[in-house]
């Protein structure tokens, strides 16, 4: 079967470009932070925030500017490691200090046995031994502060408080907020924790349509056979995601509009491919984020789903949802959380644009949250279903 694709790896959201359009000064912002890193190993441990909306680049900038520091502290024979966790994928501190044991050090590692506090200290030891200076960026970490609060900050930032002062410190941060999510999450950490992170704060805009327009073109030069995607189809995405900033929902049309395009047997990609792809893609609800929800999370959002579908209504209400949730959870033979916590899944499922809410108008009886979905409820629930396994 022909294909309009000639690398359809470049389109995931993993690949990491060699090049980064319209985020070269915030990359030299970090070089310049980083770079005592190498002149004077273990005196300085720089600490970055990076703050930014979904889809502004947040991930792709910190990968893209460890790969290169690595490269540029082995020029200078520095031993430099750079390490990306996601700690809305790891779940919780100790998780993340185990895997970066397990998959960059220490692969027979022990699973069990040890505290989140004794892990860190296995880890630094690793770096004493082997002379390593660590970059460790940890995305989407208001997951892990909403879940532990300050306390893995707070054992990262302060762990040679109590050390001698000439111990070399061995691991910088790079700490990555997802907008806008930030600011309440913020508010969790205590004032001396936050101070230690230091007053480095980079923050992403989002992106405009000439902007994504630049970043299609380079991602169709590496993704797509030559003279295959059109100019319009081009300028048609851009138009589109430019209305939210987001590269990676500019990225996932360029993507579905390929596969439309293979599945016709066209040989261009044509702004047509663009608009069927649009039904099926929104910027707020990737699959990825999907998967990283928890179960019940993802049982809550199937009520919605449900209940949104047989009603044909644009929101319902809080008690509605609880009381679907309480069925769902009976049909997956699971223990319903209590009214507080579903309250928490709510909020948390608003903040990153999977749901909407909204408070009742002043004609309805008492006074409740209204939920609501972006994108069509009978998709979801068949995404949701596909990700539980059903």
């Amino acid at each position: 079967m022909s294909t309009v694709f000639k690398d359809e790896g470049k389109l995931s959201l993993d690949y990491v470009p060699p090049h980064l359009p319209h985020r070269e000064k915030e990359l030299k912002i970090l070089a310049t932070t980083f770079k005592p890193l190498v002149s004077s190993p273990g005196k300085i441990l720089p600490r970055v925030i990076i703050r930014g909306q979904l889809g502004t680049g947040k991930t792709a900038l910190s990968k893209r500017f460890g790969l290169d520091f690595e490269k540029y502290a082995l020029e200078k024979k520095v031993n430099v490691k750079y390490v990306h966790v996601n700690c809305r994928a790891e779940g919780s501190f100790y998780n993340a200090l185990k895997n970066i044991i397990l998959q960059n050090f220490k692969k027979d590692f022990p699973r069990r046995g040890y505290s989140a506090q004794e892990l860190l200290e296995f880890l630094i030891d690793i770096l004493n031994k082997n002379n390593i200076f660590m970059i460790l960026t940890l995305d989407e970490l208001e997951s892990l502060i909403r879940k532990e609060g300050s306390e893995p900050l707070f054992n990262l930032t302060r762990f040679y408080e109590d050390k001698p002062p000439n111990m070399l410190r061995r691991i910088a941060l790079i700490c990555i907020f997802r907008e806008p999510e930030c600011e309440e999450v913020f508010k969790m950490i205590d004032r001396s924790t936050l101070s230690t992170l230091g007053f480095h704060v980079i923050r992403l805009e989002k992106y405009t349509s000439n902007q994504l327009k630049d970043i299609l073109e380079w991602r169709v030069r590496e993704a797509f056979k030559e003279n295959t995607v059109l100019p319009d189809t081009i300028e048609l995405i851009a138009d589109l995601s430019g209305k939210f900033g987001d590269a990676r929902f500019a990225i996932e049309l360029l993507w579905l509009a390929g596969k439309y395009a293979d599945n016709e047997g066209s040989k261009k990609v044509k702004p047509e491919h663009v608009r069927n792809a649009q039904a099926y893609a929104h910027p707020s609800i990737k699959i990825e984020d999907l998967k990283l929800l928890s179960l019940h999370e993802k049982l809550l959002l199937l009520s919605v789903c449900r209940l949104l579908k047989e009603n044909a209504t644009a929101y319902i209400s809080m008690g509605e949802v609880e009381r679907e949730y309480n069925v769902v959870c009976e049909e997956f033979k699971e223990k319903p959380r209590a009214h507080v916590q579903l309250w928490k899944y709510v909020k948390s499922l608003s903040l990153t644009g999977i749901i909407s809410t909204k408070s009742s108008s002043k004609g309805q009886r008492g006074k409740t949250t209204l939920i609501g979905l972006p994108v069509s409820a009978e998709k979801l629930e068949k995404e949701i279903l596909k990700i539980i396994g059903c």
